[in-house]
């Protein structure tokens, strides 16, 4: 039952009228986790404290202006365009620091996504110094962020003969029976690795040349240099990139884990376990925008994905991660988001999970109800968080242990990969859409008559069957209504 409200549906294009600009300009200038006292991160002087040294980012005062993007209606002059503005300002604005670095001897590695650098193993005079420079904006120590790991695991037998519920209840099925099934589109997670030979997923990984070879050059990125090929030695990366695109759909096997079977695959190992360092993450974030080979030697950004998926966060309202969405958005690339595992509290919703312009997805169970888990609004970036719930509980996908393991996981990291596959139904359906006009779809598109979640059943004075709201969004992922939203 489709119940969004007219002055809802308004509020929405009011708020990306206003939040666009706002988001491809923005400044992340200034650090949620900054120390009251300065410039450095209480983390670094925590660091600094008991270690005496810290491996921490330096942000530049500056970012580039990325606004001329959007006029560019070419993808790959619109993704090179943004990578040129990108490095070419990072050289340009980080020309002194780096010269500082190097007559000290310091090893360094900048970062072009987000204007920084990485400083290995900064002693307190050396951070003292950089925090004091006039082009630095401020110094963040390299977090643990966490996987928003599975709150539930079981093993699950290794092949059934039927379209898994999660799939069926998206309605994904029928909009393979329209013909759209993610043909052209490529998809990437920045997580724990992909196990490439799992027999849900090897078909549709972009380096499988058809003839039994594979090349793992643009299609794998391990920012460690410890894979040259696709692994996966915790199995969460292969089960969110089951949820995307594993089995063949409307195809022989009627064993099908995923949304958008024909839509290709490619990865970066953002996550060495279940915690993923911001070093590991940003270098992820800039292969996402830039492909490159195994051994992060030239790039090619026309390999860039269309859909990112991103199963991990920390607290809400953390402005680290704004440059990442700012350049991925710049350059036509769909960022999603799973929102946290932290519920059923108000006001629990992660960053980047709750970013303007950010699908941000929570997680329902096989009764179309909030998993007690799930995290809620209000964002500390926008209000209406999460964007859309998903199903996340009790989810069966391949897992990396084995080419034929699966694993039943709950959690909201299983409920974004199905907004991420499909919107890669969208694409298919629809090439060249915009991200407007997808994000409208998949929010114009949702179930509304979901049950009463468990915990408190308002927030921010909206109750949970008045949509949207912070507790369903715009309310349960359907594919299929989707679809009909973009395409009629």
């Amino acid at each position: 039952m489709k119940t969004h409200s007219s002055s809802g549906v308004r509020y929405y294009l009011a708020l990306l009228i206003l939040v666009i600009p706002a988001i491809i300009g923005a400044s992340s200038a200034a650090a949620n986790a900054q120390a009251d006292d300065g410039k450095i991160d209480s983390f670094v002087i925590k660091q600094l404290a008991s270690d005496g040294q810290a491996n921490v980012f330096v942000k530049m005062a500056s970012d580039a202006n990325l606004d001329d993007a959007a006029s560019i209606q070419n993808r790959n002059e619109r993704l090179n365009a943004v990578h040129e503005v990108l490095t070419a300002y990072a050289t340009r604005t980080q020309q002194a620091i780096r010269l500082f670095l190097r007559r000290r001897g310091v090893q360094f590695r900048p970062f072009w996504i987000n204007n920084s650098l990485y400083v290995y193993g900064a002693d307190e005079p050396l951070v003292q110094a950089l925090a004091q420079r006039s082009d630095v904006a401020y110094i963040r120590g390299d977090r643990e962020v966490p996987m928003h790991t599975p709150v539930a695991e079981a093993p699950a037998q290794s092949e059934t003969d039927a379209v898994e519920w999660n799939i069926e209840l998206v309605q994904a099925p029928a909009v393979w029976a329209l013909g759209y099934t993610g043909q052209g589109v490529v998809l990437a997670n920045i997580d724990t690795g992909v196990r490439y030979t799992h027999e849900a997923l090897v078909s549709s990984y972009r380096g499988n040349s058809g003839d039994g070879t594979f090349s793992h050059d643009y299609n794998w990125y391990d920012p460690a240099m410890d894979l040259l090929a696709p692994a996966d030695n915790v199995g969460h990366g292969s089960h969110t990139m089951g949820i995307m695109v594993g089995g063949d759909g409307p195809g022989p096997s009627t064993d099908d884990i995923g949304v958008a079977p024909d839509a290709q695959w490619i990865a970066a190992k953002g996550c060495g376990t279940l915690f993923c360092s911001e070093f590991r993450l940003i270098a992820s974030a800039e292969w996402v925008l830039c492909p490159t080979r195994v051994d992060g030697s030239d790039p090619d950004c026309s390999k860039a994905p269309d859909i990112v998926n991103n199963s991990w966060g920390g607290a809400g309202g953390d402005n680290w991660y704004l440059s990442y969405i700012r350049a991925w958005l710049a350059a036509g690339i769909a960022p999603v988001f799973s929102v946290g595992n932290s519920g059923p509290d108000c006001g629990t919703a992660g960053s980047p999970g709750d970013y303007n312009l950010v699908a941000g997805v929570g997680a329902t169970d096989a009764d179309d109800v909030l998993a007690d888990y799930s995290s809620k609004g209000p964002g500390g970036f926008r209000p209406l968080k999460p964007d859309i719930v998903a199903p996340g509980s009790s989810v069966r996908s391949s897992i990396g242990s084995g080419d034929s393991a699966y694993a039943v996981f709950s959690g909201t990291s299983m409920a974004a990969p199905h907004a991420s596959g499909t919107l890669a139904l969208l694409l298919s359906a629809k090439p060249n859409t915009g991200l407007v006009s997808l994000a409208n779809a998949l929010r114009l598109g949702t179930e509304t008559d979901l049950g009463a979640p468990p915990g408190p059943q308002t927030c921010e004075g909206r109750p949970y069957d008045q949509y949207p709201n912070e507790i369903y969004g715009w309310g349960r992922l359907d594919a299929l209504s989707s679809i009909l939203e973009l395409t009629q």
